[in-house]
């Protein structure tokens, strides 16, 4: 099968599809970044892929689906995989609002929000990874 057909696959399994890029987004099932997701599945896998889509997926996060989220996820699962998977991760990862964080990363870097966005999951999830850890030491 074309991989083309398993990345809209993929993207219907957490009840997503995919929309022209000179369309508008019209609610929480859709996204525009088809050519990204293609790309994370040429490059990784399709475990990775539906990983990404899962942790994007979480109850404060879903709807998400925009390029620079799914690439800073992305990125955050290959550069720590340690974090990933710890107990409770998920947990700790829907406690981040990626909106506001991507909001952010805009208004801090707006020639490279995806980047800028990465580090800022990255400094997030460290400090709420960090509480975690004294908590139960405590």
């Amino acid at each position: 099968m074309a991989s083309g057909g398993l990345v809209d696959r993929i993207a219907a399994e957490y009840g997503v599809h995919f929309i022209s890029h000179t369309r508008r987004v019209h609610g929480r099932h859709q996204s525009k970044a088809r050519r990204t997701c293609q790309t994370l599945l040429t490059k990784h896998g399709a475990e990775h892929l539906r990983l990404v889509f899962g942790l994007i997926n979480t109850a404060e996060n879903r709807g998400n689906w925009s390029a620079p989220c799914f690439t800073a996820v992305s990125w955050l699962v290959l550069n720590k995989p340690d974090w990933v998977e710890r107990r409770g991760f998920l947990d700790q990862f829907d406690r981040i609002d990626l909106e506001a964080l991507l909001g952010s990363a805009r208004h801090i870097n707006p020639s490279a929000p995806t980047l800028t966005l990465a580090v800022l999951l990255s400094y997030e999830l460290d400090k709420l990874l960090e509480t975690g850890r004294e908590g139960i030491a405590a």
